[in-house]
């Protein structure tokens, strides 16, 4: 892994740079990179972001969505090519051939089963956002933080922390959310975003998850189908959230959620008490994650097919994650 001096050096020496982070991202995806984006921009640079996905109501509020573009990126047109907050290359998508031997490439990220994907890498795992890393590289680079990059920075640790109750917030969780407040970060409209951007028509989904979860020992669990999912209306974004929601009742310790994004495909959403190591299952399928909060995507038959496989996954490793390190 790089040091913070060579990647700042990296950063100075850059003219041009294309800025990417992982698919269906969160808001810390989206902070750490639109924060990265404007403080390079105070340094001149070229910046563009590239990401694929339509942006959440409550995004939309805070990052702005027709700045990122959804197109090819032309490698020849950049110098610099930055992932932020993804662990591996698959988490990339569409733009993973950006990251490659020919190319100028770095990470920075957060997650400690990084793969090391690029020519420089930054990696802080003990970090519990990027947001936090991205706010000590533009720290390093000298560059004052105005109100626009502390909102963007706030809004991904608020996101990552899930306001500052997941067991990954530490001391410096709280010493950079004070210095983001001290630069003028909106709280307000991050905490209004954030938490409070629920549409009345997410009702009639949430009513169809809260009757169909299962629960199984201390697991609770809910899986939606493609065709369910179109006939109420539902986001993905909803479902993830629901495993969280799970997590929060007493007499469970960890819990999941699946989707179908589009036929076959389902994406995993899982969470955990402190005590439970999820990222063990999530890796075992493909994914990989935090400790309390993992995910992956799963290709199966069905929805049953997919459940099944986590579920059984679970029943496999459970020793092993109830006696992981936390």
């Amino acid at each position: 892994m790089n040091k913070i001096k060579e990647i700042v050096k990296v950063l100075k020496k850059s003219k041009s740079v294309a800025l990417f982070t992982h698919i269906s991202p969160d808001s810390d995806a989206l902070g750490s990179t639109f924060g990265l984006s404007l403080a390079l921009k105070k340094l001149g640079k070229k910046v563009q972001i590239f990401i694929k996905e339509e942006f959440t109501e409550g995004q939309k509020i805070l990052f702005e969505e027709d700045e990122a573009n959804r197109g090819e990126c032309n490698v020849n047109d950049f110098d610099l090519f930055i992932c932020l907050d993804a662990s591996a290359i698959e988490r990339l998508g569409d733009y993973a051939y950006c990251f490659n031997d020919e190319n100028n490439t770095l990470v920075l990220d957060h997650h400690v089963c990084n793969n090391y994907i690029a020519k420089y890498n930054y990696i802080e795992s003990e970090s519990s956002s990027c947001c936090e890393i991205v706010y000590k590289v533009i720290t390093a680079l000298k560059i004052k933080i105005d109100s626009d990059i502390a909102t963007k920075l706030y809004a991904g640790l608020s996101t990552d922390t899930s306001s500052f109750i997941n067991s990954n917030t530490n001391s410096n969780s709280f010493l950079v959310a004070s210095k983001l407040c001290l630069a003028g970060a909106k709280i307000q409209i991050v905490n209004q975003a954030i938490y409070q951007s629920k549409s009345l028509k997410s009702v009639v989904f949430k009513k169809h998850l809260l009757n169909n979860f299962q629960i199984k020992g201390e697991c609770a669990y809910i899986g939606v189908d493609l065709k369910t999912l179109q006939e109420l209306n539902g986001v993905k974004n909803d479902c993830s959230g629901f495993s969280k929601m799970l997590a929060n009742y007493k007499e469970i310790n960890y819990s999941f959620s699946l989707i179908e994004q589009e036929p076959g495909s389902f994406s995993l959403s899982m969470r955990s008490k402190i005590g439970f190591n999820i990222r063990i299952i999530a890796e075992k399928l493909g994914g990989g994650g935090h400790i309390c909060a993992a995910g992956a995507t799963i290709k199966a038959k069905n929805i049953d097919e997919a459940i099944n496989l986590v579920l059984s996954t679970i029943t496999e490793n459970k020793e092993e994650m109830k006696n992981a390190t936390i």
